[in-house]
């Protein structure tokens, strides 16, 4: 488990600081290529190690170095945080990984503003922050109710364009089996 959360800690810094470093390679490192104190940190991978694209075992190694290099309070905090992650339901999971993947898709500036943002958010009082949480949440469930409210119109034309074209097949259905006028009288 300690294992499987070192690897998980190591894919949330390659996550974080991925664009952030340069490729080392363009080719696959092969297991036994990796020093042995990578190997030891890595090992849940090894079995797949081949089959991964070269950009991500450049991006393990590079978390690995990193892992390596990060002093024993660094470590606590990153498992700290793996730990929290873990805890979570699937749902916010997966909303945490989407985002991840959103911030690695930001150009290098953006993350940078995205990173001052948070910096920002960090610094203010306790009480602020709250504040602002709470009214992003207030506004979030506003949208999401717009966004309901939305989808429950679109269904609601969908139905009446369906039951126009049902009523416009029954009315030419009913013309065609009706009996032709007598035009002699």
């Amino acid at each position: 488990m300690i294992k499987h959360r070192v690897i998980f800690s190591l894919a949330l810094i390659c996550m974080l600081n991925g664009s952030a470093f340069a490729q080392q390679s363009d080719e696959k490192v092969a297991w036994e290529e990796l020093s042995y104190e990578h190997r030891q940190i890595l090992q849940e991978l090894e079995s797949q190690w081949d089959e991964l694209s070269v950009e991500r075992q450049q991006r393990l190694i590079r978390g690995a170095r990193q892992w390596e290099q990060m002093p024993p309070e660094q470590r606590r905090l990153a498992q700290s945080q793996q730990n929290r992650f873990q805890n979570l339901p699937p749902r916010q999971q997966n909303l945490i990984m989407q985002r991840f993947q959103q911030f690695n898709s930001l150009s290098g500036q953006q993350q940078r503003q995205l990173r001052n943002i948070q910096r920002r958010f960090q610094n203010l009082p306790e009480a602020e922050r709250r504040a602002l949480r709470q009214r992003f949440e207030q506004q979030s469930e506003r949208l999401e109710e717009e966004r309901r409210i939305q989808r429950e119109a679109q269904q609601q034309i969908r139905d009446s364009q369906r039951r126009m074209r049902e009523i416009m097949q029954e009315n030419a259905n009913q013309r065609r089996a009706a009996p032709a006028p007598d035009r002699n009288n």
